[in-house]
């Protein structure tokens, strides 16, 4: 599925989120340095606060574009002697860009002491992630989303030749009387009982996506998204934050009403179920100009029908004729959103 180096070396979590707080707590010490970005989940943005809050680790936060593009030269000229890690999410959750990381991963191959970290809860299942090519030291992965396995299953991919600090240690079910965790993958951080059902979920819609081509479902989503997208930017009221792209997302706002009541009208009048917000992704937004309250999202599937996607867009559409009735009365300013410049402010 990833094409790893060492595929003994993929361990199972309970999801990407634990994969995550795995690898970034497992390796970072005091004085490193970490280079992250603008589109990450808060599954990487607060673990890596928390360190900093904490005064273990120094944390720089690189922008991106208003589709969610990371430009990689500004990555690269934040590395120095003492970053220990670049952790970059490999796909957008709200806007569904994939970055481009080959510059970036040919540095950190030729660092001793600098390691790339690559969350790719968004792209695994979607598109074909070959990590011969990506070189990426760590993988953090979900099941539960392109992967088609159900919740509560998620994974890693931990180069064997960096060790890690294990996130919980305990059981393993063998070696028992060793009263230290067990040394090599997976024991070493698998503890306690794996989730069977979980697994099993993977194991069926691996080979699912194996027999489907991950390639054709790629190019079928990129189909869809880009048919979505050119049917409604003619809307002068309507914010489009997404690109075509391959991960089956689009993201936008209609001027006038905050994003969580589109969602509502999609789904009360509509029968459609939407995301809106944040989203779990807060700094992204300022760069998108989709804040304070986010936006909506749609996420479409290999197996979503045309007539389906009318149907969303039809209903789109229909709100966007129908906005001067459905605008809020007075949008209010709950909030300012975080940013990647002030974030130390809060501290």
């Amino acid at each position: 599925m990833f094409n790893v180096k060492f595929p003994t070396s993929i361990i199972f979590t309970q999801n990407s989120t634990e994969a995550l707080n795995l690898i970034i707590k497992g390796i970072l010490r005091k004085g490193d340095h970490v280079i992250s970005t603008a589109i990450e989940h808060n599954s990487v943005i607060r673990p890596l606060i928390e360190l900093a809050k904490n005064k273990i680790i120094e944390l720089e936060f690189v922008d991106c574009d208003q589709y969610g593009f990371i430009n990689q030269q500004k990555v690269l000229d934040k590395i120095s002697d003492n970053t220990k890690l670049v952790v970059i999410n490999h796909g957008s959750n709200i806007t569904g860009s994939v970055q481009n990381i080959d510059q970036i991963s040919k540095k950190i191959g030729e660092l001793e002491k600098t390691f790339l970290l690559l969350d790719v809860s968004q792209t695994a299942g979607h598109i074909t992630i070959n990590n011969e090519e990506l070189n990426a030291d760590f993988l953090a992965f979900t099941g539960h989303k392109g992967l088609l396995g159900i919740q509560g299953i998620g994974g890693a991919y931990i180069n064997p030749d960096i060790p890690l600090k294990p996130l919980m240690v305990g059981g393993t079910g063998v070696l028992s009387e060793l009263l230290v965790q067990p040394s090599g993958t997976p024991l070493h951080y698998e503890a306690g009982t794996p989730n069977g059902p979980g697994i099993a979920s993977l194991f069926y819609s691996i080979d699912y996506l194996n027999k489907h081509k991950i390639s054709k479902i790629s190019e079928e989503l990129f189909d869809m998204t880009s048919y979505f997208i050119n049917r409604l930017s003619k809307f002068k009221e309507l914010t489009i934050y997404s690109k075509p792209n391959a991960l089956g997302i689009v993201s936008f706002n209609i001027t006038g009403i905050v994003p969580a009541r589109v969602s509502h009208f999609l789904l009360a009048e509509f029968d459609i179920v939407t995301r809106s917000g944040l989203m779990c992704a807060p700094f992204i937004h300022e760069f998108i100009k989709s804040g304070p309250f986010g936006c909506v999202r749609i996420s479409l599937s290999d197996n979503t029908q045309k007539s389906e996607l009318n149907h969303l867009i039809d209903a789109i559409i229909s709100i966007v004729k129908d906005s001067e009735q459905s605008r809020n009365v007075n949008i209010p300013k709950v909030y300012e959103l975080p940013s990647i410049n002030n974030w130390s402010e809060e501290l």
